[in-house]
């Protein structure tokens, strides 16, 4: 085809080019050199929610048009003729800018401008308008969900995960401001538990469950009361919150949504507000409950976790206790010792939950005792050798009865190694060097200084120090030389060894 033929195509006709532009899903519009709409297709009207008679002679630098960029960046540059490539000639393209015209619900679109040059000046621009609103959330709240999914994984608490949920909301989601409020103490009222991004919109405000107290009409109060998502898309048109819409505009907040949260027994809500009117569509709301899903997983995982504990310190206890029981002589001995190596643990910088289970396994490290004769435990005398392979057994004895409990192995560790020495000398398994785990070691010093320092059936109790030159001189062959260095600094400390 010549070029002469081209020109005769329909692509140039002036009638499919019509065709085109009322049928096409872009955006069209004509802009003069004064930033005037002088044309445009039925397209960016739908887009914007208007009609084209009332888009037609609209000024592209009135301040509804300055949107801000995906980064809440401002659309206009130095210059907003710029934009336009009125004084630049210059073509922008795929910039994602967010619009709120005529009152509608904010739609995201990829904004080109195509000067129209002639004699060398620009004359005007043609936009195009493609609608990214879709493309633009998913990607935020995948964003947000990732991110709300990790703070909540990383909580040490729920409170961690509230302050963690709320805060994402505000940096990711970019909402004006999101807080939580719950039932203070099964009673009527409600506080704030958690708030991020523009709080002083939350000063003074008062929230409860009554619909006929103050504060208690509002959309966060019904969807605790009431276990529904209240959305208000417009702050200005909303009777109850008239008391507060004054607060609300000063804050620039001009949509809410108030979702029901489980906090365990309490009842809570996660409230989230925004600039702009219509922002909590459906699709935003129910990826708002699925976000609100994960934090209640998180609740319910660390209540049960908690239940799990408590049990488990219940049954820890009654074990001890049996210990104590059949050996009197040494009452209190399990949790000296099992302070003692939380404070050696501590002092050496090993991780919180290490320390944790260092703590709860030295407090069960002698549990095999309850094998053991009570005649043998008591004796005041020295033991015979089958008296004392009696009493070696009870290290076995323990970390089997650990082991069946199904408890952290950890614990079974410390109670069948904390009589090992690092030169090989200790029992029940000879044990040397590196193969004896920190834990053991760490017990093992406790254990010893402990010992030495309270009676015992066959000897007194021997002095601090001298208990402490026992472990120096074998420092780094019998015994870890770093536990012992953090004893010493431990007790160097005020450390109560009858605590």
């Amino acid at each position: 085809m010549t070029q002469a033929e081209s020109r005769t195509s329909p692509l140039r006709s002036l009638d499919y080019l019509n065709a085109f532009l009322d049928s096409t899903e872009v955006g069209f519009a004509y802009f003069d050199a004064g930033g005037v709409v002088r044309d445009c297709n039925e397209a960016i009207a739908r887009l914007l929610r208007t009609t084209t008679d009332r888009l037609i002679g609209e000024n592209f630098y009135d301040p509804r048009w300055a949107r801000p960029r995906v980064d809440d960046s401002p659309f206009y540059f130095d210059n907003p003729r710029d934009v336009l490539a009125i004084d630049s000639s210059k073509a922008y393209s795929d910039v994602v800018v967010g619009f709120n015209f005529y009152d509608a619900p904010r739609r995201w679109l990829s904004v080109n401008t195509y000067p129209v040059v002639e004699r060398g000046a620009a004359r005007g621009v043609i936009v195009s308008f493609t609608d990214v609103t879709r493309e633009h959330h998913r990607e935020r709240m995948l964003r947000l969900f990732n991110e709300v999914s990790r703070c909540v994984a990383n909580a040490a608490s729920v409170d961690e995960a509230l302050r963690g949920l709320v805060d994402a909301l505000v940096a990711v989601g970019g909402y004006r401001v999101a807080w939580v409020t719950a039932e203070v103490d099964r009673s009527s009222d409600l506080g704030v538990v958690a708030r991020a991004g523009e709080v002083g919109y939350l000063d003074g405000l008062k929230f409860a469950s009554d619909p006929a107290r103050p504060g208690g009409r509002g959309p966060t109060a019904s969807a605790i009361r009431d276990r529904v998502v209240r959305v208000v898309h417009d702050v200005s048109h909303h009777e109850e919150l008239a008391p507060w819409y004054d607060r609300a505009r000063h804050h620039g907040i001009q949509a809410i949504v108030a979702l029901p949260l489980e906090i365990g027994e309490r009842r809570a809500a996660v409230s989230v507000a925004d600039r702009d009117i219509f922002v909590f569509d459906d699709e935003s709301v129910g990826e708002l409950e699925g976000l609100l899903r994960e934090v209640e997983l998180f609740v319910t995982r660390v209540r049960t976790t908690a239940q799990l504990r408590a049990s488990l310190a219940g049954s820890m206890a009654a074990m001890a206790r049996v210990t104590e029981i059949r050996d009197p002589y040494t009452a209190g001995h399990q949790t000296r010792v099992s302070t003692l190596s939380a404070a050696i643990a501590a002092h050496l910088g090993l991780d919180v939950e290490l320390v944790d289970q260092i703590t709860k396994g030295a407090a069960l490290h002698d549990l095999g005792k309850i094998a053991v004769p009570a005649e043998i435990l008591g004796r005041p005398g020295p033991l015979s050798p089958l008296e004392f392979e009696a009493v070696q057994r009870h290290c076995d004895v323990g970390a089997d009865i650990l082991e069946q409990a199904a408890l952290p192995a950890v614990f079974a560790d410390i109670a069948r190694h904390h009589h090992e020495r690092l030169d090989g000398s200790g029992y029940p398994e000879g044990l040397s060097g590196d193969a004896v785990s920190i834990e053991a070691r760490i017990v093992a010093v406790a254990d010893v200084v402990e010992a030495m320092t309270h009676h015992r059936p066959h000897r007194p109790a021997f002095s601090v120090e001298r208990a402490l030159d026992e472990l120096r001189a074998h420092a780094g062959v019998r015994y870890d030389a770093a536990a012992v260095a953090a004893l010493e600094a431990v007790l160097a400390g005020g450390y109560d060894l009858d605590a």
